[in-house]
């Protein structure tokens, strides 16, 4: 239940991220929590998301 509500949230996206880079063929640089997450809002909100 408890790892449910952290990937409903998305909580768990660090580690799904870290996860990922070890599965990862090209290995690019591992980004530090802070760094993940500031990424993470920049790309959320930035731009425009309006259709018209």
């Amino acid at each position: 239940m408890y790892a449910f509500l952290r990937r409903l949230s998305g909580d768990d996206l660090y580690d799904l991220y870290l996860l990922n880079h070890k599965r990862c063929l090209k290995k690019h640089k591992l980004m530090s929590k802070k760094n993940f997450y500031q990424a993470t809002l920049d790309k959320k909100w930035s731009g425009i998301k309006r259709c018209c």
